[in-house]
Protein backbone atom coordinates (compact mmCIF):
# COMPACT_ATOMS: atom_id res chain seq x y z
CA UNK A 1 0.00 0.00 0.00
CA UNK A 2 2.82 2.46 0.69
CA UNK A 3 4.38 1.97 -2.86
CA UNK A 4 0.63 3.01 -4.33
CA UNK A 5 1.17 6.22 -2.13
CA UNK A 6 4.58 6.78 -3.49
CA UNK A 7 3.78 5.98 -7.11
CA UNK A 8 0.76 8.50 -6.22
CA UNK A 9 3.29 11.35 -4.54
CA UNK A 10 1.35 10.03 -1.34
CA UNK A 11 -2.25 10.51 -2.62
CA UNK A 12 -4.72 9.02 -1.58
CA UNK A 13 -6.12 6.22 -4.38
CA UNK A 14 -10.23 6.46 -4.73
CA UNK A 15 -9.96 2.69 -3.42
CA UNK A 16 -9.23 3.86 0.01
CA UNK A 17 -11.36 6.88 0.05
CA UNK A 18 -13.58 5.06 -0.17
CA UNK A 19 -12.89 2.46 2.23
CA UNK A 20 -12.20 5.45 4.59
CA UNK A 21 -16.05 6.61 3.61
CA UNK A 22 -17.37 3.26 4.26
CA UNK A 23 -15.25 2.73 7.71
CA UNK A 24 -16.87 7.12 8.33
CA UNK A 25 -20.41 5.87 7.58
CA UNK A 26 -20.03 2.26 9.50
CA UNK A 27 -18.98 4.64 12.96
CA UNK A 28 -21.75 7.02 12.18
CA UNK A 29 -24.59 4.29 12.24
CA UNK A 30 -22.92 2.52 15.33
CA UNK A 31 -22.92 5.77 17.17
CA UNK A 32 -26.22 6.73 15.56
CA UNK A 33 -27.74 3.47 17.02
CA UNK A 34 -26.51 4.24 20.23
CA UNK A 35 -27.15 7.39 20.65
CA UNK A 36 -30.91 6.38 19.60
CA UNK A 37 -30.95 3.58 22.35
CA UNK A 38 -29.98 6.14 24.73
CA UNK A 39 -32.22 8.55 23.88
CA UNK A 40 -35.57 6.27 23.91
CA UNK A 41 -34.16 5.00 27.52
CA UNK A 42 -34.19 8.65 28.66
CA UNK A 43 -37.55 9.44 27.46
CA UNK A 44 -38.65 6.54 28.93
CA UNK A 45 -37.07 8.06 32.16
CA UNK A 46 -38.54 11.41 31.34
CA UNK A 47 -42.69 9.95 31.20
CA UNK A 48 -41.54 7.97 34.32
CA UNK A 49 -40.53 11.40 36.11
CA UNK A 50 -43.50 13.09 34.63
CA UNK A 51 -46.09 10.27 35.63
CA UNK A 52 -44.36 10.10 39.40
CA UNK A 53 -44.74 14.24 39.53
CA UNK A 54 -48.41 13.97 38.13
CA UNK A 55 -49.01 11.52 41.05
CA UNK A 56 -47.18 14.01 44.10
CA UNK A 57 -49.87 16.24 42.37
CA UNK A 58 -52.74 13.96 42.69
CA UNK A 59 -51.76 13.17 46.26
CA UNK A 60 -51.03 16.54 47.41
CA UNK A 61 -54.81 17.18 46.25
CA UNK A 62 -55.80 14.55 48.20
CA UNK A 63 -54.38 15.39 51.03
CA UNK A 64 -55.06 18.60 51.14
CA UNK A 65 -58.36 17.80 50.63
CA UNK A 66 -58.71 15.19 53.35
CA UNK A 67 -57.23 17.67 55.59
CA UNK A 68 -60.07 20.28 54.92
CA UNK A 69 -62.94 17.79 55.49
CA UNK A 70 -61.37 16.65 58.81
CA UNK A 71 -61.04 20.25 60.03
CA UNK A 72 -64.76 21.27 58.35
CA UNK A 73 -65.97 18.31 60.33
CA UNK A 74 -64.53 19.15 63.51
CA UNK A 75 -65.87 22.22 63.27
CA UNK A 76 -69.65 21.34 62.60
CA UNK A 77 -69.18 19.40 65.65
CA UNK A 78 -71.73 20.24 68.39
CA UNK A 79 -69.08 20.82 70.80
CA UNK A 80 -65.48 20.93 69.12
CA UNK A 81 -62.47 19.95 70.86
CA UNK A 82 -60.10 22.87 70.10
CA UNK A 83 -56.96 21.03 71.32
CA UNK A 84 -57.90 18.31 68.61
CA UNK A 85 -59.11 21.28 66.02
CA UNK A 86 -55.70 23.26 66.50
CA UNK A 87 -53.92 19.93 66.08
CA UNK A 88 -55.77 19.56 62.21
CA UNK A 89 -55.05 22.64 61.41
CA UNK A 90 -51.55 22.64 62.39
CA UNK A 91 -50.80 19.36 60.27
CA UNK A 92 -52.73 20.95 57.47
CA UNK A 93 -50.35 23.84 57.23
CA UNK A 94 -47.08 21.86 58.05
CA UNK A 95 -48.68 19.23 55.14
CA UNK A 96 -49.35 22.11 52.28
CA UNK A 97 -45.75 23.63 53.03
CA UNK A 98 -43.78 20.58 53.02
CA UNK A 99 -45.10 18.66 50.49
CA UNK A 100 -45.20 21.12 47.84
CA UNK A 101 -41.79 22.14 48.61
CA UNK A 102 -41.12 18.60 48.16
CA UNK A 103 -42.89 18.18 44.91
CA UNK A 104 -41.38 21.22 43.73
CA UNK A 105 -37.89 20.10 44.64
CA UNK A 106 -38.51 16.89 43.03
CA UNK A 107 -39.59 18.73 39.79
CA UNK A 108 -36.65 20.67 39.39
CA UNK A 109 -34.03 18.02 40.75
CA UNK A 110 -35.24 15.41 39.04
CA UNK A 111 -37.65 15.80 35.92
CA UNK A 112 -36.33 18.98 34.86
CA UNK A 113 -32.87 17.26 34.97
CA UNK A 114 -34.09 13.64 32.96
CA UNK A 115 -35.77 16.23 30.64
CA UNK A 116 -32.61 18.36 29.94
CA UNK A 117 -30.53 15.47 29.47
CA UNK A 118 -33.41 14.02 26.94
CA UNK A 119 -32.94 16.96 24.82
CA UNK A 120 -29.38 16.82 24.75
CA UNK A 121 -29.52 13.19 23.77
CA UNK A 122 -32.30 14.08 20.92
CA UNK A 123 -29.73 17.43 19.83
CA UNK A 124 -26.41 14.94 19.26
CA UNK A 125 -28.91 12.63 17.61
CA UNK A 126 -29.50 15.23 15.14
CA UNK A 127 -26.10 16.10 14.34
CA UNK A 128 -25.08 12.40 14.36
CA UNK A 129 -27.91 11.71 11.85
CA UNK A 130 -26.71 15.05 9.37
CA UNK A 131 -22.59 13.85 9.25
CA UNK A 132 -24.32 10.26 8.41
CA UNK A 133 -26.61 12.05 5.58
CA UNK A 134 -23.49 14.13 4.68
CA UNK A 135 -20.89 10.88 4.66
CA UNK A 136 -23.71 9.29 2.83
CA UNK A 137 -23.98 11.73 0.16
CA UNK A 138 -20.31 12.09 -0.48
CA UNK A 139 -20.30 8.04 -0.74
CA UNK A 140 -23.18 8.01 -3.21
CA UNK A 141 -21.23 10.73 -5.27
CA UNK A 142 -17.93 8.84 -5.20
CA UNK A 143 -20.07 5.83 -6.61
CA UNK A 144 -21.68 7.26 -9.50
CA UNK A 145 -18.57 8.97 -10.68
CA UNK A 146 -16.98 5.48 -10.56
CA UNK A 147 -19.44 3.89 -12.80
CA UNK A 148 -19.06 6.65 -15.33
CA UNK A 149 -21.75 8.74 -14.44
CA UNK A 150 -21.66 12.85 -15.24
CA UNK A 151 -23.11 14.33 -12.05
CA UNK A 152 -24.82 17.46 -12.68
CA UNK A 153 -24.14 20.61 -10.92
CA UNK A 154 -26.04 21.36 -8.07
CA UNK A 155 -27.97 24.80 -8.25
CA UNK A 156 -27.30 25.57 -4.53
CA UNK A 157 -23.77 25.65 -5.60
CA UNK A 158 -23.30 23.00 -3.07
CA UNK A 159 -20.31 20.40 -3.45
CA UNK A 160 -22.23 17.12 -2.58
CA UNK A 161 -25.46 18.36 -3.27
CA UNK A 162 -28.45 19.38 -1.87
CA UNK A 163 -29.19 18.10 1.50
CA UNK A 164 -32.75 17.56 3.37
CA UNK A 165 -36.64 17.50 2.26
CA UNK A 166 -35.78 19.99 -0.22
CA UNK A 167 -33.20 18.88 -3.71
CA UNK A 168 -32.88 21.31 -6.60
CA UNK A 169 -33.89 19.66 -9.62
CA UNK A 170 -30.36 18.62 -10.71
CA UNK A 171 -30.26 16.77 -7.30
CA UNK A 172 -33.11 15.20 -7.51
CA UNK A 173 -31.78 13.60 -10.83
CA UNK A 174 -28.54 12.93 -9.71
CA UNK A 175 -29.59 11.02 -6.61
CA UNK A 176 -32.49 9.59 -7.71
CA UNK A 177 -31.17 6.53 -8.52
CA UNK A 178 -27.46 6.69 -7.26
CA UNK A 179 -28.58 7.05 -3.48
CA UNK A 180 -31.26 4.66 -3.32
CA UNK A 181 -28.83 2.23 -5.35
CA UNK A 182 -25.85 2.67 -3.90
CA UNK A 183 -27.09 3.45 -0.15
CA UNK A 184 -29.42 0.72 0.38
CA UNK A 185 -27.17 -1.87 -1.08
CA UNK A 186 -23.87 -0.59 -0.06
CA UNK A 187 -21.57 -2.41 2.04
CA UNK A 188 -21.24 -0.79 5.52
Amino acid sequence: MNDKKNQNNGASLPQEKKTQLEIQIAELQKQEQQLAKQLKSWQIKTKKANNLANCLITAGKFGKQFLTEAVEKEKAQEQPDNWAWEYLLKNKVEFNLKFEVGAEAFTKLVSESVERKARTLQTELDIIQSQLQHQERKFARLQARRQGKTLLECKSNNGIGCLGAYQCQNCQINYSVSENNQLKGGSY
